[in-house]
């Protein structure tokens, strides 16, 4: 049994070198046997594959169920993702069929890890990545990527929740030299999303897709999640001289968008909109270590024209 987890574990390391792997941020869990990395933006499941005995061998139809039951689980998890403040990937999917079929192909051809020995325990892994083609496809066509106009809330936050100011910033369009965004939402129940929006307290948008291209967000998405404010360990995303700042409440039923300070929004903007920043989507959330709740399947609500779908 020793021989064949060191031969595993080699053969890990060959596939996927540490060194090598993506930024992996805040690490959701689902259950004990599955993950997804909001900074690497990478999801996998694994299932384990026990003999019956010391000596025992797993035939290739166990293999095979043990794979097929991972990709469910794996397509399951994408599903449930949300998109923004308003839909998940499944409610997306449900108003095509042909979109929803791509997506369960990528997922069918998904990377797989076998064990190394033939007929022998261990466990299988399969994975996807929510970027690139996985992207692509659950991005939808119809926001305004770059449009650099800004989402306005309804109303301002600025009485509900208290004007918060004091802080002086920047005249005009200076970024300070600013390297990336780092927005600490700690303590704020934010649920991760793929395309967050950043507001000040006025109701202006200062961060999100309308400041990012398509082709940044399905290559690196349009914000990391992580655990950390900690700049070094999150330079690999924001650079060497990030500028971080407290958000005052997560906003909406999901709490998938961000409020700052108002004394703030102006500085943020600025970085924000700098062409390193927004070109390479230099901006990473800062959520808890550990989520009070775990996302259970719902009807989500739908507003004219938007086909339901499942959380």
């Amino acid at each position: 049994m020793s021989l064949r987890i060191f031969l595993l574990s080699v053969t890990m390391l060959l596939v996927f070198p540490a060194g090598s792997r993506a930024f992996q941020g805040y690490v959701q869990t689902f259950g004990d046997n599955a993950t997804l990395s909001w900074g690497s933006g990478e999801a996998e499941v694994s299932r384990e594959l026990a003999p019956a005995g010391e000596d025992a061998t797993v035939n290739p139809l166990a293999i095979r169920k043990a794979v097929s039951g991972a990709r469910k689980q794996l397509l399951d998890i994408i599903l449930s993702v949300r998109i923004d403040a308003r839909r998940t990937v499944s409610a997306y999917l449900s108003e095509d069929a042909e979109l929803a079929a791509r997506v369960r192909g990528v997922v069918q051809n998904s990377p797989l890890e076998r064990p190394v020995g033939a007929g022998q325990g261990g466990a299988v892994r399969v994975s996807e990545r929510f970027r690139d083609k996985l992207a692509e496809l659950v991005l939808p066509t119809t926001i305004q990527f770059q449009s650099g106009i800004p989402p306005k809330l309804s109303t301002s936050m600025e009485q509900s929740m208290g004007f918060e100011g004091g802080v002086p910033e920047p005249v005009g369009g200076n970024s300070g030299g600013y390297t990336g965004l780092i927005i600490d939402a700690r303590g704020l129940e934010v649920t991760p999303a793929l395309t967050p929006v950043v507001y000040g307290q006025d109701g202006q948008g200062v961060y999100g897709t309308f400041l990012v291209s398509r082709d940044s967000a399905v290559s690196k998405g349009v914000a990391a999640y992580a655990t950390t404010s900690d700049p070094g360990i999150l330079a690999e995303r924001v650079g060497k001289r990030p500028l971080t700042v407290r958000a005052l409440s997560a906003y909406g039923s999901w709490r998938t968008d961000l409020i700052i300070p108002t004394s703030m929004a102006r500085l943020v903007a600025a970085v924000a909109s700098s062409p390193s920043v927004a070109g390479n989507c230099r901006v990473v959330i800062v959520v808890d270590e550990r989520r009070p709740k775990v996302a259970d399947p719902v009807v989500e609500s739908t507003e004219p024209g938007e086909a339901p779908g499942s959380e």
